[in-house]
């Protein structure tokens, strides 16, 4: 397996963010019922999101998500980090990486990051 960068983790890993996923909702000590102790990993047997759910978070996780947000629209925003996190990640990192890494690693624009990286600089 090739190594990959994986942006929740924010170092190289060995892992496919599956397998991040799967091992984080373990680290949750997510609470399985009986019920869903009997239910065997098989994404097929759910319908639409929840299919997509089960593939990358595994079924404990899965019946989690549904008892708690089932019948919610919910929308995910772009930015997955606050705007302290990203400011402190390119403050330790805008001298060892360029700026186009950066954006990639945080999903923010080439241009953005230059704004930040100015706005860290005449902070000093």
């Amino acid at each position: 397996m090739e190594k990959r960068q994986c942006k929740f983790h924010m170092k190289i890993t060995g892992q496919t963010a599956s397998d991040i996923f799967k091992k984080d909702s373990v680290q949750l000590n997510i609470v399985v019922s009986e019920e869903e102790k009997e239910v065997k990993s098989n994404p097929e047997k759910y319908s639409g999101v929840y299919k997509e759910l089960a593939e990358i978070l595994g079924d404990a996780a899965t019946m989690k998500v549904w008892k708690r947000f089932a019948g919610l629209n919910i929308t995910f925003p772009q930015k997955l980090y606050s705007a302290d996190y990203r400011k402190d990640f390119i403050k330790e990192n805008m001298d060892e990486m360029r700026p186009a890494e950066l954006a990639r690693t945080l999903g923010l624009t080439e241009r953005r990051i230059r704004q930040i990286i100015i706005e860290i600089k005449n902070e000093r």
